[in-house]
């Protein structure tokens, strides 16, 4: 079958999503991860999607416009998503009338990815201010939700990025305190903390002077690697003599990309801070206790809602590296689980660029 006749079933298949819940997502991610982003926009964009999908499309649309590099209209798609939970109710619970569909109810972790996503595009276009706003709801809604086992290391990392870079440096300490951190993810974080301390130093007691000027040249690579994990339907027992239909997480297969490299004379390796199936798992479980606990109502208990967002990446890694003096240039090396090279870019460095981060945001697959 043909990319346009692929593309042309797809819209067919999203315009009758409002028939079932997950034929939708299932070709919107056979679309993603077989063909690319760019026939995943096309489906979207000429096909009608149902009122209960628009946020969910809008997320999916994000991801295929970040990974081709168009970062201000996935900021876009991010932030129609966002109005769209305000003006729906889809981050807190809905019980269904009858014969009306729930809107898409983002998970624990998508909840908090979307303004994760929006940090991470702002940081490609270099608006730190726009970086650090999304920060504070990226932090706000961890706070809210109160999931004490979710990993979010990855958003509270790019939030003390996103924070030095606007100056509020004791800000993003802070995003990076209570973060229990070993290996090499403990040398990215004390790493952060240096450039933040050394920010707070800086910093005359009226708050006014700039941030403190680094006169090193480093890279600040945002991964999003892999292919993120799906929901399958699975029941929850609530009470003895009381089950539900529930879901669960399990990994989405084949991995082609797991981790990177800066290709320099010692070359510094991606870390990897969140692993989002277990972040899935790890949201669902603590919603499931809610629910037994009769804190939170089950949105339907007859039915389970597979919708999900599809396009996520299996991991979020981050690396930080100094250019060394004389290097313009540097190979930035993706590789398989197993350590085979599956692709390579070239990372030049302006010759007028003589200090300072240069942020690269990635989707690999």
């Amino acid at each position: 079958m043909n990319r346009t006749r692929l593309a042309a079933l797809a819209a067919g298949l999203i315009f009758c999503v409002g028939c079932t819940t997950y034929g939708a997502n299932t070709i919107v991610s056979y679309l993603y991860y077989f063909y690319g982003p760019e026939d995943v926009l096309e489906a979207l964009d000429t096909s009608r999607i149902a009122p209960e999908n628009l946020a969910l499309a809008d997320c999916e649309r994000a991801v295929s416009l970040l990974e081709l590099g168009r970062y201000e209209d996935s900021l876009d798609a991010l932030e129609r998503a966002d109005r769209r939970f305000e003006s729906d109710g889809s981050a807190t619970p809905f019980i269904a009338s009858s014969g009306e569909r729930p809107p898409w109810r983002p998970e624990v972790h998508e909840r908090v990815l979307v303004p994760t996503m929006a940090m991470a595009d702002s940081l490609a276009l270099y608006d730190v201010d726009g970086a650090a706003a999304a920060a504070d709801r990226a932090l706000g809604e961890i706070a809210g939700i109160g999931c004490s086992s979710c990993d979010f290391d990855f958003t509270r990392v790019l939030a003390a990025l996103a924070y030095g870079g606007a100056g509020r440096f004791a800000d993003g300490i802070a995003a990076l305190d209570g973060m229990v951190v070993a290996g090499r993810r403990e040398g990215l974080v004390d790493e952060l903390r240096r450039r933040l301390d050394l920010g707070v130093a800086g910093v005359q007691p009226a708050g006014l002077a700039p941030p403190p000027v680094e006169s090193a040249r480093f890279v600040v690579a945002i991964l999003l690697l892999g292919r993120g994990p799906y929901k399958e339907s699975a029941k929850l027992d609530v009470s003895p003599g009381v089950t539900i239909r529930w879901c669960r997480y399990l990994p989405r297969g084949p991995q082609a990309v797991s981790w990177a490299a800066m290709e320099l004379e010692d070359p510094p390796i991606s870390v990897e801070l969140t692993d989002v199936e277990e972040l899935a798992v790890a949201g669902l479980d603590f919603r499931a206790q809610r629910i037994i606990a009769g804190e939170e109502s089950a949105a339907d208990p007859e039915h389970t809602d597979l919708r999900h967002w599809a396009s996520l990446p299996a991991s979020m890694q981050l690396l930080v590296v100094d250019l060394p003096d004389g290097v313009d240039f540097a190979d930035l090396v993706y590789y398989s689980p197993e350590g085979f090279e599956v692709d390579r870019e070239t990372i030049e460095v302006p010759p007028e660029w003589w200090g300072g981060p240069i942020y690269l945001l990635r989707r690999m697959p």
